[in-house]
């Protein structure tokens, strides 16, 4: 459920294991520019962020596997696209008088 409502948001597998990176060098960053007065609120700051590289790297091979299956990555202009095409044949069946035909 969580990996189809992300394909179709456009996240890919690459932005997955973007965002895993940027955990990591976000955490390195943290710990790094720490201030010598808070240092222990620093290196905690620093874990937490560390900690979400395995979550987008989990989500990230879930989204791989699910490219693999389906043979594409997702495609938000795509999808918009065919959104708004299925919206403007509806309506010009509306239109037309088609589903008034099917009705009878």
């Amino acid at each position: 459920m969580l990996i189809r409502t992300l394909r179709k948001l456009g996240i890919t597998s690459d932005m997955a294991f973007l965002a895993a990176g940027g955990s990591i060098l976000a955490s390195i960053i943290a710990w790094r520019v720490r201030s010598k007065s808070n240092m222990q609120h620093a290196e905690r700051l620093g874990i937490f962020i560390g900690l979400w590289a395995p979550t987008f790297t989990t989500i990230g091979a879930a989204l791989k596997l699910e490219e693999d299956l389906h043979g594409t990555k997702a495609d938000p202009q795509g999808a918009w696209n065919e959104l708004r095409g299925s919206a403007a044949k509806g309506a010009e069946k509306v239109h037309a008088g088609g589903d008034e035909a099917a009705l009878s």
